[in-house]
């Protein structure tokens, strides 16, 4: 499958213990638009942090308490002053996507 040029950046979240690993990749095997490279799930009951990789394959970031957020690869988080600024980019930062100003990391509100 060809990888999206365009991939969706953001965190899920949820507190449902069934959406584990394979849940992702039957999401991601169904319908690649469901799940895009660079969008995050957070299962806050299982601490698990998951995404899909450019091969297609889901995969496990950290699993530990707290998630270790530090093992995340965010160089390709582009930088804008402001909420404003992000939405009119393009492609834009979509509201609950990230970005940073001057290294410190943001997530588009409005």
């Amino acid at each position: 499958m060809p990888v999206d040029p365009k991939p969706r950046w953001g965190v899920r979240f949820t507190s449902n213990p069934a959406k584990t690993l394979a849940y992702i990749q039957s999401l991601y095997d169904d319908n690649a638009d469901n799940v895009k490279r660079g969008e995050l799930f957070l299962n806050e009951l299982t601490t698990e942090l998951l995404y899909v990789g450019e091969d297609g394959i889901a995969k496990r970031v950290g699993q530990s308490v707290p998630v270790p957020y530090s093992s995340i690869n965010f160089s390709g988080i582009r930088e804008f002053a402001t909420d404003s600024a992000a939405a009119a980019a393009t492609p834009p930062i979509p509201v609950g996507g990230l970005y940073h100003t001057g290294g410190y990391l943001r997530v588009r509100m409005s």
